[in-house]
């Protein structure tokens, strides 16, 4: 999640769009190639769902099984143009205009060790220009993503040779690399989304803005409205946003953090307000996200620092299978508490979580202290102060 400077440089990308209208087909095809399948014991999900509309708004279209050979074709009536997701084997998603065909290239099931959803880079093929925007600004995901694994593991080798080289590490928490390639990411999609701000399917670009960007986000959206009033995908995520920017004042740093209970593996009930009296990290994670257990290790490092002074860390689990939230409990052995949300969409919504890892610091009265997305330095520095001699 935590989800994640740039190597790779694009210069700026006009994409000219001919009227809608003009282009629009009444229906359109989807044909793509699945390299790998679910194993025998997930084979139920060999299948692609096709999806319109945004978020939590879409609604069910159609879905197909994938062929032996990895195939798999689907067609879909259209009334006028929108955004259309694809879920692929439940491991990766795709998004695109519905004014083309598409032809789509997709990973599928992840091989690796540790096995990510959404990871990797589905291609998206079509005429359509306002597809090729969407597919863009995935690419440049991509990217992204892959040099916040390169951080990562930097960083962690820096820790793990802070003995020998403390200069090291020092410079990385100092300089903050992650922090500022964040920044640029946010400038490079900004920026495709400035150089098309007269193309609906931008829509789709300001969902991926993160948090901070509230006041550009605001007023592109608006302008968005303004020149497409009945772009139902702009409406939609306009009141998504409202929701969520009230749900941010009421988890915001100085807040009471809210009463859960969740259930440990022994099925005994878990009060985060049991911890008072101790500083609290509360890491919310799942056993298929690998930034979320790559993570683990530095946290253990901040546990066994930490915790005969007074810090504890409950991990909250946002897992639907609950073998595979035992299995890598049991492969991470971590020491301190573990409960299993029964409700993901609940959890995620209350703590206003859009990643995972998220993590939150929590005072000994209960109160919250600072919100990660992903794992930060910040918080081992915040937490050498707190505990400093």
């Amino acid at each position: 999640m935590i989800k994640k400077i740039y190597i790779v440089l694009f210069s700026p990308i006009l994409f000219l769009l001919t009227p809608v209208a003009a282009q629009q087909k009444q229906t359109i095809e989807i044909s793509g190639t699945v390299a790998f399948q679910n194993p025998e014991v997930f084979k139920k999900y060999n299948m692609v769902w096709l999806y319109k509309g945004m978020a939590k708004n879409k609604a069910a279209v159609d879905s197909v099984k994938v062929n032996a050979d990895g195939s798999f074709h689907l067609k879909a009536k259209v009334t006028g143009p929108g955004l259309f997701t694809l879920d692929i084997l439940k491991w990766q998603t795709a998004a695109f205009w519905s004014d083309q065909d598409v032809t789509v290239q997709a990973r599928g099931y992840d091989t690796g060790r540790q096995k990510m959803k959404n990871s990797g880079y589905v291609v998206v093929e079509s005429k359509s220009a306002a597809t090729r925007l969407i597919s863009q600004a995935m690419y440049n995901r991509y990217l992204a993503g892959l040099e916040s694994d390169y951080l990562a593991e930097e960083g962690l080798a820096a820790q793990q040779h802070v003995a020998k080289d403390a200069a090291w590490a020092t410079w990385l928490r100092s300089t903050a690399p992650g922090k500022r390639k964040q920044e640029i990411e946010t400038m490079r999609l900004k920026q495709l989304i400035t150089a098309n701000e007269h193309t609906p399917a931008t829509v789709f670009l300001l969902s991926l803005l993160p948090a901070d960007q509230e006041a550009y986000f605001s007023a592109q959206l608006d302008k968005l409205l303004v020149q497409f009033p009945q772009l139902n995908e702009a409406k939609e995520l306009k009141q998504e946003y409202q929701i969520q920017l009230a749900r941010k004042n009421a988890i915001k740093k100085g807040s009471p953090v809210p009463r859960i209970a969740y259930n440990d593996p022994a099925g005994k009930p878990v009060d985060i307000h049991s911890f008072k009296g101790k500083y609290l990290l509360v890491d919310f994670w799942a056993s298929w996200c690998g930034p979320c257990r790559k993570a683990i290790p530095a946290i253990k490092e901040l546990y066994s620092k930490y915790n005969a002074k007074g810090f504890e860390v409950l991990s909250v689990s946002i897992d639907t299978d609950v073998a595979a939230w035992t299995k890598a409990m049991n492969d991470e052995n971590m020491p301190w508490a573990q409960v299993l949300s029964p409700n993901k969409e609940k959890t995620l919504s209350e703590f206003m979580i859009v990643g995972v890892p998220t993590l939150y610091l929590i005072n000994r009265e209960g109160v919250i202290v600072e919100k990660y997305t992903g794992f930060s330095s910040k918080l081992k520095d915040q937490l050498d102060e707190i505990f400093k001699d």
